[in-house]
């Protein structure tokens, strides 16, 4: 979530203006969804009627939000939005909502909010579940049963739909928290004893998605029930992301009728703040306004920030990987397959009105929104296959692999800014780690996979090639 400006700050011409209730943000830009759907070319699909009716996206948080329908019901009415249709699914009885517990509930309350009205608005009129588990640990086991019985449920009550997990915890924290080791036997236990609900998935025909995660290729270790742990010192990558069962959604830098033009460093940025200066956002945050388009990978050193993708310790190069080179792979899984924009500086506009933080207009970014603006696409899909009498997409990795490359906006290496400000975005380096990220490249790439999709393309090649 973008921080708000200081009290009383204003400039002449911000970055994001939101609609009623306004609020503005004068270096932070921010994405409504006709922003989104110029930008990756989803309106042309809703112009041909093609909403997503008939379909349904399964949300998957922990907790959920007091507030979610209300919320959902404010975001479609402001944006002329259809009302939603909403399921909420609670595995192990609803949650009782608390403002406490080092504020895990209000940022699993954000993140509801996030999924819900991001993927009603790429498929407005898709059904929506929302699956509300309880408790919340997601850096260790003691809350995935809950998670995954709610998972459970919903792919056994709506077979032929579509998933979004915005969760992800690093492969290794499955280990115990006992050692720093790239594999553990114990955590690909666990890990295969989880997969078998992905198994169900592609028995029902559920296309499910997980989020590659927001520290580039830094992660942490950590085991169930402790508050933080150690940064693994080397690259990692996240599961469920990695589970080749599931579509890896990857971030991208989207930037839509703006362009970032930063006059200094990120490490003169960051001196910057140290020294108590007034003016660190507006040089490092510094744009250019425009017409035009340009989309990098996701890699704000602002917010210390970044895709995350690499190659998984736990899983072997998947069959659907085949034509990825080997050298690349090096014999086990990549990920992310796709992206879509995850940027906080140019995030989508998020309503909440739950207690605990500003009632009102937030921008938030992360694969966490990549992931459920995916969904909604797939289930779009849906609609157009299921409408010629085809079935729905399903297990998706194997056909994605085979789409035409005019489907896709390849990500490539992309430098911004003037003077001490230049700045290339080609890699997924989490800033200030000191753990190597990965090349972007292009093509295919172990940063944003195939790129993302020209959703218009992409849905009906898609439907066509099933």
């Amino acid at each position: 979530m973008a921080p708000d400006d200081p009290a009383g700050f204003t400039v002449g011409n911000p970055a994001c203006v939101s609609p009623a209730p306004i609020h503005t943000s004068a270096f932070v830009h921010c994405y409504t969804p006709n922003d989104i759907y110029a930008a990756y070319n989803v309106a042309k699909l809703h112009q041909q009627g093609i909403t997503g009716k008939g379909q349904t996206i399964i949300i998957v948080d922990s907790y959920g939000s007091p507030t979610a329908l209300q919320d959902l019901q404010f975001f479609s009415t402001t944006f002329g939005l259809p009302q939603p249709d909403l399921t909420i699914i609670n595995p192990d009885g609803t949650p009782t909502f608390s403002t406490s517990l080092g504020g895990t509930q209000l940022g699993w309350a954000e993140e509801t909010s996030l999924d819900l009205q991001w993927s009603h608005a790429i498929a407005p009129d898709a059904k929506l579940v929302l699956v509300e588990a309880n408790p919340a640990e997601t850096e260790g086991v003691q809350g995935f049963p809950s998670i995954f019985k709610g998972e459970q449920m919903a792919i056994t009550q709506f077979p032929n739909s579509v998933m979004s997990q915005s969760f992800a915890v690093t492969e290794q924290s499955f280990c115990g928290g006992s050692t720093l080791s790239a594999t553990c036997a114990a955590g690909n236990t666990q890990i295969a004893a989880f997969d078998q609900v992905y198994q169900q998935a592609v028995a029902n025909h559920v296309t499910v998605f997980g989020s590659s995660g927001d520290s580039g290729t830094a992660n942490v270790e950590r085991a169930a029930g402790v508050a933080s742990g150690p940064l693994l010192p080397f690259p990692t990558v996240n599961w469920p992301s990695s589970d080749p069962l599931v579509t890896s959604a990857g971030g991208t830098w989207l930037q839509h009728g703006w362009t970032w033009n930063p006059a200094i460093s990120a490490n003169d940025y960051y001196a910057c703040l140290a020294a108590g200066g007034l003016n660190c956002n507006s040089a490092y945050l510094n744009f250019n306004t425009g017409k035009g388009q340009t989309e990098a990978v996701w890699k704000e050193d602002w917010i210390g920030a970044a895709t995350g993708g690499g190659l998984s310790t736990v899983f072997s190069t998947p069959s659907f990987q085949s034509g990825i080179s080997a050298s690349l792979l090096q014999g086990q899984r990549g990920l992310p397959d796709v992206s879509w924009n995850a940027a906080v500086d140019g995030g989508v506009l998020v309503y909440t009105s739950f207690s605990g933080v500003r009632v009102g207009w937030h921008i938030i970014g992360g694969t966490s929104a990549s992931s459920p603006q995916l969904a909604g696409l797939i289930a779009l899909t849906n609609q157009i296959s299921t409408s010629t009498g085809k079935g729905t997409v399903g297990y998706l990795n194997p056909v994605l692999y085979k789409l035409s490359a005019k489907d896709f906006n390849d990500i490539v290496p992309q430098t911004f800014g003037t003077g001490a400000g230049v700045t290339t975005l080609q890699d997924n380096s989490d800033y200030g780690t000191g753990i190597p990220g990965y090349a972007t490249t292009t093509g295919w790439d172990l940063t944003t996979g195939f790129g993302t999709p020209n959703a218009y393309n992409f849905a009906h090649d898609l439907a066509a090639s099933l």
